[in-house]
């Protein structure tokens, strides 16, 4: 990178698709900046007409830095990931709770943490991407649910974490008695967030096993059945050849 006269800043990305994306955040991120592409190089120039031309570089050359942190390989094995780069990029069904990104990476097996705007992890760009997203559609599905903000945030978070519809995450909760119904029949924490969110995932696992043994048992009953069935077949054609006699010809 370098810069001409604190007015011009010239990059060049591994890919024309990587300076696309680039040039798309920038262009949301900052005002009075004329960008162009070519290839998988990019100018930013700020317009000589620009009143608060400092501060307008100054800006872009935070936003370089923050899609540098997020992009290029990471020191120490983090990503420093920016929380606006993140959801101006996501193709989001329902705004989200921030912090609910970190949790689900947490649950995915990644390292994770907020860092005031940043999310410090070890997941790339691309694959914290499709949390954010993934979560946000399970979060808008949340919305027919008659319960309380934190069990929609809980139900979401777990739905995406493992793959499972709201409604068995729900019933699982329900079954832990980690939320419960009040008077009105809305769906309220029976504990606290984080005890809920520590204790789900063994108590998701438990349901989800149960339901997997009780569908085998109900195919070893219908097999048995049908075993019996077959050897009950069998002794009566045996018991008929023998009421008949051999059979000549």
């Amino acid at each position: 990178m370098r810069a001409l006269r604190k007015r011009l800043i010239t990059l060049r990305f591994r890919t024309s698709k990587e300076a696309a994306e680039f040039l798309s955040f920038v262009s949301e991120a900052a005002d009075n900046v004329i960008v162009e592409q070519s290839g998988a190089s990019v100018k930013l120039i700020i317009p000589e007409f620009s009143k608060d031309a400092r501060k307008d570089y100054a800006k872009l050359l935070a936003l370089v830095k923050q899609w540098r942190l997020s992009r290029q390989s990471p020191r120490k094995g983090v990503f420093r990931h920016s929380v606006t780069m993140l959801l101006s990029a996501a193709k989001l069904k329902v705004g989200i709770p921030v912090s609910a990104i970190v949790e689900l990476l947490q649950l995915k097996g990644y390292r994770a943490k907020l860092a005031g705007v940043f999310i410090e992890t070890n997941a790339d760009f691309e694959s914290t991407l499709r949390v954010v997203e993934e979560f946000s559609e399970r979060y808008a599905e949340t919305m027919e649910l008659d319960a309380a903000p934190l069990v929609k945030r809980l139900a979401a978070v777990l739905a995406t974490a493992y793959n499972r519809s709201i409604d068995e995450v729900v019933e699982a909760l329900k079954g832990a008695g980690l939320v419960k119904e009040n008077e009105e029949e809305r769906l309220m924490l029976a504990v606290n967030y984080a005890d809920a969110l520590a204790r789900a995932p063994n108590e998701l696992r438990r349901c989800v096993n149960a339901r997997f043994k009780s569908v085998l048992g109900k195919g070893s009953r219908g097999r048995g059945a049908s075993n019996s069935s077959r050897e009950g077949g069998a002794e009566q054609a045996h018991a008929e050849v023998e009421r008949r006699g051999p059979h000549t010809s």
